[in-house]
């Protein structure tokens, strides 16, 4: 293979510290668009040969390195409109920085075509293995070595009749499956395993057929409308762990899943971290049915407990979950807070400081799907040195 440029994958160069004083908070939130629907809109309009606009209010880094990724591709983006087509061959490492969607997403196109192509990611991607969906789809790879499979190098085309996919660790393999379907000749999917965040593959399937989808593992041709992506319900539980309002609610079909009154998170382990949180300030209560939030970019079950104590708070890990006494108050953490590569753990610890103070490292990190969480928080009342 030849030689290729590897992209950096030791943190952002501009990581910085926050430095928060208790604060008294108050006022509403606007929640970000939702990054599991700009992504498949991504995927379904790069399938398009007419331009689709997507409109997003604003775009965090995983969102930015999907489009950096299709304009490798071939395809171009203005900022507001992509347009699709066939997919090119390219050198260029495809640097999906810290998206797992977007590392899975793309691996199912790049399959449908006889060139290689290389993916690569930071290190909290690298920590997360794509080996089953490859081997799913039955194409030829070649990892780094024997103790990483990145930067990882795939060739299709994929040929197969027949894809069995587990859904029991994550919804993204399927997913992936379902959206390379218009590039293929079509073939039978086969799923095995107890599914997570099925509303994710339900999305999936919903917009693949507003673009024209009839039969799974049918192949169609992509019409996508002009959409506006709705914004993120699961960044709601931020605004009710900070106590404030929310300016734009997403609709009850753009939920997926993310329900703030219910603790079993078979379908929204992102939610654990600030469920965690909020719980042991009020009632407390075990957070059941997460099993798979331990394949995040962080072990979102023991960081989350670990976050916790790091201000003072008890918990306890269960096989799929955490139970949280209530009624505990944060204390200001001795040293900087740990928030282990993973944005919702970052900005869960960034409203736990906002009660008692603290200093939290990666304080960048919400970028990755929130770029205007922090200065929204400041217009609350939050006060950073």
């Amino acid at each position: 293979m030849g030689e290729r440029n590897k992209p950096s994958n030791e943190g952002s160069s501009n990581r910085i510290t926050l430095k928060i004083n208790p604060s008294s908070l108050s006022g509403s939130l606007t929640l970000p668009p939702s990054k599991s629907h700009a992504m498949r809109w991504l995927i379904l309009a790069s399938m398009d040969k007419t331009p689709t606009k997507i409109a997003m209010s604003e775009i965090g880094r995983d969102v930015s390195s999907m489009i950096e990724c299709l304009k490798k591709f071939g395809f171009s983006w203005d900022g507001n409109e992509l347009q699709g087509g066939q997919i090119k061959e390219s050198s260029q490492i495809l640097d999906c920085e810290n998206s797992g969607t977007a590392l899975r997403f793309l691996i199912a196109q790049a399959a449908t075509c006889e060139h290689e192509m290389t993916f690569d990611g930071d290190i909290t991607l690298r920590n997360r293995t794509s080996l089953p969906l490859i081997k799913s789809l039955g194409i030829e790879y070649n990892v780094s070595s024997k103790h990483s499979e990145y930067p990882l190098t795939i060739k299709g085309p994929f040929a197969k009749n027949n894809i069995e996919i587990d859904l029991s660790k994550t919804s993204q393999y399927h997913s992936a499956a379902l959206l390379m379907t218009p590039r293929t000749i079509g073939f039978n999917l086969q799923t095995t395993g107890k599914a997570v965040s099925r509303k994710h593959s339900e999305l999936t399937w919903r917009l693949c057929k507003i673009t024209g989808a009839r039969k799974v593992g049918e192949p169609w041709i992509v019409t996508c409308p002009d959409v506006v992506i709705p914004s993120d319900a699961s960044m709601a539980a931020f605004a009710k762990l900070a106590n404030l309002k929310v300016e734009n609610p997403p609709d009850y079909d753009d939920m997926i899943g993310h329900k703030l009154d219910v603790t079993n998170l078979r379908d929204s382990n992102d939610l654990i971290t600030p469920m965690a949180a909020w719980l042991a300030l009020n009632e407390g209560g075990e957070i059941s049915g997460a099993k798979h939030a331990e394949y995040k970019e962080s072990n979102r079950i023991s960081k989350t407990s670990q976050l916790l104590s790091q201000f003072g708070i008890s918990s306890e890990v269960t096989e799929n979950g955490l139970v949280i006494k209530g009624n505990q108050i944060p204390i200001r953490p001795k040293g900087i807070v740990n928030t282990f590569g993973d944005h919702r753990i970052q900005m869960t610890a960034i409203l736990l400081a906002a009660i008692c103070g603290g200093e939290i490292d990666d304080g960048n990190l919400n970028e990755i799907a929130w770029p205007s969480f922090i200065r929204q928080l400041v217009d609350c009342g939050l006060s950073i040195e």
